[in-house]
C-alpha cells in the first residue's frame, strides 16, 4: 500500500543569519516516526522552518494527507493563510494545529474552517495517536486533549497531563541532518530540553497552563544532543526549561557544556531562562559560565513589585532584602545579571511601577533592567474571558513585537501581538506614561547613557533614580529639538499611535542593518550617533541639579567617554575626581567617598567596532546583557 504524505510546518523568521531549528515539530516527528505503523504507513516528506513563498510552498506540495502546523504568535497568520490555500487545492487533506496559539477550546474550529483538528498542550502522544487513528487502531473521540468536527458538532475530549519525558530526541533521530548541507549560508541555533513542566502558575504564561509536573529528560540524551550541536559546530545554545537551576543536576550539566568548550570551542553563548527562586545553585551557574565567556546574563525576574499585582497574577516573589542581597553578591563577582518586569499587569499603576524600578535600581540592578509589554495569549489564565472581564483587561493588536527580526518583505504575511493596553487600575494615558518612562530608563540608566549622573545624584544629593528620569522625560518633553527630544518625541508618538491601533513597538533603520530594534535600542542607537551634540545639550538639563561646577564638568567629560562608538581610537582625558573608583565601589553594593584628585584617565578598544550596523548587532544586541557598550575593564586611571 502507498504511504501517505505527511508535512510539519513551523516557519519563524531569520535573526540576520541566524534560524532556529524546528525543535517542536522536530520532537512531534521523532516520537511519531518511533512507532512502526506510523513507520510503515506514512512518509514524512518535509519540515518547513522558513517563512517560504506561500504559493512556492504549495506548488512543491505534493498530494498530502495531513498538514501539522506549529503555531504560535510568530507564525500564527503565516500558518493560517498557507493552511487555508492547501485546502482549496486538497479539500481531503487534513489541517491539524497544535502549539502555544491554540486556545484550550473549540475557537479556532469555530472561525476558520479550513483547520481539522486542534492539539491542546503538549503534542507528541495526541498528534502520533491521530496519525494511529486514520489506520482505524484509535478513534479521535478516545484521544486526549483535541478539539474536532462531527457531525456538524464540536468535539472536545477530555484533558490529560503528561507525566513521561524519555521521547526520542530530533537530533539523535538525524531529523536536522540535511539541514546544514542545504543550507549553508545559515547559523543554527540549537534549543533544547532538560525539563519539561513549570511549578508556577503566573497569570500571564502558558507554561503553567499545562497543569504539568517538572519532569526530567534523561541525562544521556542531553549530553548525546550535546556532543550532536558541538559536531555540527553550533555557536548558541538555548535552553528551553522554563526555570533552569531548579534542579540539582543543572550545575552538572552547565560543567559538561563548559568542558566541551574548552575541548572543541563550542558552544560560545549559552541563555536560559533560571529558576523564579534564585539560589546558590544558580550563582554558581552564573559564575562558571561567565569565567568562561558564555553567559548572556542571569535572570533575576520579578515581572511587578506590586503585592497587588502579584496576587492578582499568581506571582510569588524573592524579598527585596534577599533581592539587594543577591544583586551585592553577583556584582561583585562581576556575573552579568538582567532582572525582567511587565509593563501592564493587572492592579499596576503609574506609582506602583515607578516605585518598583525605583526599588531595582536603589537595590543595585544598574547592570540590565528588561521590560516587556504584557502581552495576551490565549493559553494563558490570562487569555480566558473569565479573567479579562474580572480585571476589565484591554488589547491592541500591533505589528509582532519580536526584536530583532528581520524587517517584512513587500509580500511577507504580516504577524501581531496583543499587548494589554488597558487594564482596571491603568488607562491608555497611564500606559503611554509608563512606557515612557520604562524606556527612558533603559536608555539612560541600563544601556548608561547618562547612569553614573543618576547615581551620583542618588548618593550624593538624595536624588530618587525614578525623580532623575522622569524629570529627563519633562526636558524632552520641552526642549522637542534637542537630540533627546527629537528621539523620545518619537517615540511618544508611537506610543500614541499603538493606542490607536496603528502603531509598533519596533523601529526599522537601515543605518543598523535589516533588524527590528526595541525602542530603547533604538533610541540608544540614535541618541549615540549623535554622541557629542547629545552630550553638549544635556548639560542644560544637568545644571539644574545645583551639581557643583568643577564637578559636573568633570561628571560629564567621565561620561561621554565611557560610552562606545565605532572607530573610536585610544582616548586620554584629566578629571579632578576619582570617578572610576567612585563608581566601582558603587556597583560593587558599597558607599562609594568621591575623593578630590587630580587622575589621567586612559580608554583603550582593543576590539573597536567599525561600522554601525556591526556596533548595533554586537555591542547592543548581542552585548546588552553584557554591558557591552561602556568601557569598563579597558579603562586605566593613574594619578597626575
Amino acid at each position: 500500500m502507498e504511504k501517505k504524505n505527511i508535512y510539519l510546518i513551523q516557519p519563524n523568521y531569520l535573526y540576520g543569519k541566524s534560524a532556529h531549528l524546528p525543535y517542536a515539530a522536530g520532537t512531534i516527528a521523532a516520537f511519531a516516526w518511533n512507532n512502526e505503523n506510523i513507520q510503515a504507513n506514512y512518509n514524512l516528506i518535509k519540515i518547513q522552518f522558513l517563512r517560504e513563498n506561500i504559493d512556492e510552498v504549495v506548488k512543491q506540495t505534493d498530494n498530502p494527507f495531513l498538514i501539522g502546523f506549529s503555531t504560535y504568535i510568530w507564525n500564527f497568520e503565516y500558518n493560517k493563510a498557507l493552511a487555508k490555500r492547501i485546502k482549496a487545492l486538497y479539500p481531503t487533506c487534513i489541517i491539524l494545529f497544535g502549539g502555544h496559539h491554540v486556545g484550550p477550546d473549540a475557537e479556532l474550529l469555530i472561525n476558520y474552517n479550513f483547520i481539522d483538528i486542534l492539539v491542546h498542550g503538549e503534542g507528541e502522544e495526541p498528534f502520533t495517536q491521530v496519525l494511529l487513528s486514520y489506520l482505524g487502531t484509535l478513534n479521535l473521540e478516545s484521544i486526549p486533549n483535541l478539539s474536532f468536527r462531527k457531525n456538524g458538532k464540536f468535539i472536545n475530549t477530555e484533558y490529560k497531563a503528561y507525566n513521561g519525558c524519555d521521547y526520542p530526541s530530533p537530533y539523535l533521530e538525524g531529523y536536522f541532518d540535511r539541514l546544514f548541507d542545504i543550507y549553508p549560508e545559515l547559523d543554527f541555533m540549537f534549543l533544547f530540553e532538560t525539563n519539561r513542566g513549570c511549578a508556577y502558575n503566573c497569570s500571564y504564561c502558558d507554561w503553567g497552563s499545562l497543569k504539568t509536573k517538572i519532569r526530567q529528560f534523561p541525562i544521556e540524551r542531553i549530553y548525546a544532543e550535546f556532543d550532536w550541536a558541538v559536531k555540527n559546530k553550533i555557536e548558541f545554545f538555548g535552553c528551553a526549561d522554563a526555570n533552569f537551576g531548579i534542579l540539582g543536576r543543572d550545575e552538572t550539566i552547565i560543567d559538561r557544556l563548559i568542558n566541551l568548550k574548552k575541548t572543541s570551542g563550542y558552544p560560545q553563548k549559552f541563555q536560559t531562562s533560571y529558576a523564579k527562586n534564585n539560589s546558590e545553585r544558580i550563582f554558581n551557574i552564573g559564575k562558571k559560565l561567565d569565567e568562561n565567556d558564555m553567559n548572556k546574563g542571569v535572570t533575576l525576574a520579578f515581572q511587578t513589585l506590586s503585592p497587588v499585582t502579584a496576587e492578582n497574577v499568581g506571582r510569588s516573589n524573592i524579598s527585596i532584602k534577599h533581592y539587594t542581597q543577591l544583586m551585592k553578591m553577583y556584582n561583585a563577582a562581576k556575573i552579568p545579571t538582567y532582572t525582567e518586569l511587565i509593563l501592564g499587569l493587572p492592579g499596576e499603576t503609574y506609582e506602583s511601577f515607578a516605585d518598583g524600578i525605583n526599588q531595582l535600581i536603589k537595590a543595585g540592578q544598574h547592570h540590565s533592567i528588561y521590560i516587556h509589554n504584557c502581552e495576551w495569549l490565549p493559553c494563558s489564565t490570562m487569555g480566558s474571558k473569565e479573567y479579562v472581564d474580572k480585571y476589565n483587561i484591554g488589547t491592541t493588536f500591533i505589528p509582532l513585537n519580536q526584536p530583532h527580526m528581520e524587517s517584512p518583505k513587500g509580500d511577507e504575511i504580516p504577524e501581531f501581538s496583543q499587548i494589554v493596553t488597558k487594564t482596571y487600575s491603568m488607562d491608555n494615558n497611564m500606559w503611554i506614561n509608563m512606557n515612557m518612562l520604562s524606556y527612558a530608563v533603559q536608555c539612560f540608566h541600563h544601556m548608561n547613557l547618562l547612569q553614573f549622573f543618576a547615581i551620583y545624584l542618588f548618593c550624593e544629593k538624595d536624588v530618587a533614580y525614578v525623580d532623575f528620569y522622569e524629570r529627563l522625560i519633562n526636558y524632552t518633553a520641552h526642549n522637542p529639538l534637542t537630540v533627546c527630544g527629537q528621539v523620545f518625541g518619537k517615540i511618544l508618538r508611537m506610543l500614541q499611535d499603538v493606542i490607536k491601533g496603528k502603531g509598533s513597538l519596533v523601529c526599522y533603520d537601515e543605518r543598523f542593518g535589516d533588524i527590528a530594534w526595541p525602542l530603547e535600542e533604538y533610541a540608544f542607537l540614535e541618541i549615540v550617533c549623535r554622541h557629542d551634540k547629545f552630550y553638549d545639550e544635556i548639560k542644560d538639563f544637568l545644571i539644574s541639579f545645583d551639581i557643583q561646577e568643577d564637578v559636573l564638568n568633570d561628571l560629564l567629560l567621565y561620561q561621554r567617554n565611557m560610552i562606545k562608538i565605532p572607530n573610536k581610537s585610544d582616548t586620554v582625558f584629566e578629571t579632578g575626581y576619582n570617578f572610576h573608583d567612585y563608581f566601582a565601589v558603587i556597583f560593587e553594593g558599597n558607599k562609594g567617598i568621591l575623593v578630590k584628585q587630580e587622575n589621567i584617565v586612559t580608554v583603550k578598544d582593543y576590539n573597536a567596532i567599525v561600522t554601525w550596523e556591526d556596533y548595533a548587532r554586537y555591542i547592543v544586541w548581542y552585548g546588552r546583557k553584557e554591558s557591552k557598550n561602556i568601557y569598563t575593564d579597558s579603562v586605566t586611571v593613574k594619578e597626575k
